[in-house]
C-alpha cells in the first residue's frame, strides 16, 4: 500500500467519529486506513490530544488520504501550523513519519502533527499509556 503526499496520520479529534471528523474529513477523504506510529500520546485536558514523536511506544490512529489539496491544507489551519513562521509560534508542526499497520507492517511515510515544545509546556499534559485517544473524549 502506498500513500500520497496528501496522506496524514490522525490520532485525536480528526479520527472517524471524532469532533472534527464531520467538518474536516467526512466526504473529503478517499481512504481511511487503521495505522500506528512511534511516539507518545498526551491528553492536554482541553478536548484534544497531542503527540511527541519520540520513544518506542505506539500511537494508534488512522491514515487519511485527501485527494483535494485545499481540503488537506485546512488541516494546517486547524492544527495551528504555518510553515513560513518561526517554529515556536506554531501549536503543532507537520512532519513526515513512518507509519505501520496495526499488525506492525510498514506502510511508508505520511504526514503527522506533532505538538511543539511550547504547546506541551502550556498544558497540564497526562501521558496516555495505551496510545489510543478515545473519540468520545473529543471536544
Amino acid at each position: 500500500m502506498t500513500f500520497c503526499d496528501q496522506s496524514v496520520f490522525v490520532y485525536g479529534t480528526l479520527k472517524p467519529g471524532g469532533h472534527y471528523w464531520p467538518r474536516f474529513c467526512e466526504g473529503k477523504v478517499s481512504r481511511v486506513v487503521p495505522a500506528k506510529i512511534r511516539g507518545e500520546l498526551y491528553d492536554l485536558h482541553v478536548g484534544y490530544p497531542g503527540v511527541l514523536l519520540r520513544g518506542e511506544a505506539w500511537v494508534q490512529g488512522y491514515v487519511l488520504r485527501f485527494p483535494n489539496l485545499a481540503d488537506f491544507g485546512q488541516l494546517d489551519v486547524l492544527e495551528g501550523f504555518m510553515s513560513d513562521r518561526p517554529l515556536e509560534h506554531n501549536e503543532y508542526l507537520r512532519l513526515r513519519v513512518d507509519c505501520f499497520s496495526p499488525e506492525g507492517q510498514p506502510l511508508g511515510e505520511v504526514w503527522a502533527y506533532e505538538m511543539t515544545d511550547s504547546t506541551f509546556r502550556r498544558f497540564p499534559a497526562t501521558r496516555i499509556e495505551d496510545g489510543n485517544w478515545p473519540v468520545s473524549q473529543s471536544k
